[in-house]
């Protein structure tokens, strides 16, 4: 309770000088509403600033640690050996230190070729994803679908999700969910503590807001980019694998791969993971990720997953081309991409990408992975939340880069 007293004065304190009787006041009446919801509102005031969220990771408990150890580093290429041009890895370099990067990394077939890190930051630098962990949950999702465990895409969610076999949600398929297609209703996200979406992010109970959650429109109709898509597969994961989560991500994906430490939220001991944000691992690790998906599912000659479902996860639909399986696509550019229909929200894109298959995992305000297989190459991005990252500008100049001697079909898994 002395964390949540501190947490409410803290609070009160930023919104300027009141009297204390007021203070007071307030006091008693959070105290009294923790009573009744104690976990949510340690959580809530003990988050880190939004300026050190992505360093600050620790203060979450509990957590499932996916896998405890080192991060293979890739090779590094000598400057004799690089197959981007050093002006190219300059100006983008240049470009993530404007943006405070707190890493960035760029590797061609499966060299690093650039590995920068922030002051105070480097190889062993653990890194909150933000919604990067969406575009992993697709591979993970995706891993499922070719190892047999989901049956296919129409695989009705109400399988693992019972309650929702009884109305209009008995429609939403599991590629609904993957595609952000399933019609569900959106939670208000607002910032304050009273906002519906701030118990997914801090409650104990993930898999009850799941449940209950309502359709807005028709399973199938419109693209709604929702939160909600990705924490209902947990149910369709757990469910159909029979593994918690971070095991399943452990045995057929983190260990395949070669990565290192990882870890995910639990909204309680034994309970649900939160799936929809924030895992925390290391750059290289999602360095990896990229070098498989890059290499078409393989690494060391070995297929993590099958090239077709590879080229399914990075293939749009007729309600959103540039969205995958929880991944963005570059193409086909139009100006913008869709975010949601229903709410008609589009974000701009600066430019055309100089390459037809630019994938990538978005995480909030500029965290990224980029996965590029016609050139082989993969970048990784971790720095300040700001929204003007462009991600056409940073992948153009990399690909602008490549040296046209440079064979980009070597063959190098890492």
């Amino acid at each position: 309770m002395l964390q949540i007293y501190e947490g409410v004065i803290h609070k009160i304190t930023n919104m300027g000088r009141l009297t204390t009787g007021v203070i007071g006041l307030i006091v008693v009446l959070a105290m009294a509403w923790a009573i009744n919801d104690r976990v949510f509102w340690i959580r809530w005031f003990s988050q880190p600033p939004g300026d050190t969220v992505l360093l600050n990771w620790q203060w979450y408990q509990p957590v499932d640690v996916i896998k405890d150890g080192p991060s293979p580093p890739l090779p590094v290429a000598d400057q004799p050996d690089l197959t981007i041009e050093e002006d190219a890895l300059a100006e983008a370099q240049a470009y993530a230190e404007e943006f405070d990067s707190l890493a960035f990394l760029v590797a061609r077939n499966g060299v690093l070729q650039l590995e920068h890190y922030g002051e105070g930051q480097d190889r062993e630098t653990v890194i909150d994803s933000q919604s990067m962990h969406k575009g992993l949950l697709g591979v993970v999702t995706t891993v499922a679908l070719d190892q047999g465990f989901i049956p296919s895409l129409d695989t009705p969610v109400s399988t693992y999700i019972p309650e929702w076999g009884s109305d209009g949600r008995r429609d939403i398929t599991v590629g609904h969910l993957l595609k952000m297609t399933s019609g569900l209703t959106q939670v208000e996200y607002g910032t304050s503590a009273f906002a519906p979406g701030q118990r997914l992010f801090f409650g104990e109970d993930l898999d009850g807001p799941v449940r209950a959650l309502p359709l807005a429109f028709e399973p199938g109709t419109a693209f709604d980019f929702n939160h909600m898509n990705s924490q209902a597969l947990h149910a369709v994961l757990t469910g159909a694998t029979g593994l918690s989560y971070a095991d399943f991500v452990r045995e057929y994906l983190w260990d395949p791969i070669g990565a290192g430490f990882a870890q995910v939220r639990l909204d309680r001991e034994g309970g649900a993971a939160r799936i929809f944000c924030c895992v925390q691992t290391r750059p290289m690790d999602w360095m990896r990720l990229g070098l498989m998906l890059s290499k078409g599912g393989r690494v060391d000659g070995e297929q993590v997953i099958s090239e077709d479902w590879v080229t399914r996860l990075m293939s749009g639909s007729d309600l959103n081309p540039n969205f995958g399986f929880h991944v963005w696509l570059g193409s086909p550019y139009t100006g913008s991409r869709l975010v949601s229909e229903p709410q008609d929200r589009r974000s701009p894109v600066s430019a055309e990408f100089l390459a037809d298959d630019v994938m990538f995992v978005e995480g909030r305000g500029g965290q990224r992975l980029y996965v590029v297989p016609s050139a082989g190459l993969v970048a990784y991005r971790a720095g300040r939340i700001d929204f003007s990252w462009d991600d056409a500008k940073i992948m153009n100049i990399l690909l602008g880069g490549i040296r046209q001697n440079a064979d980009s079909t070597d063959e190098q898994d890492g």
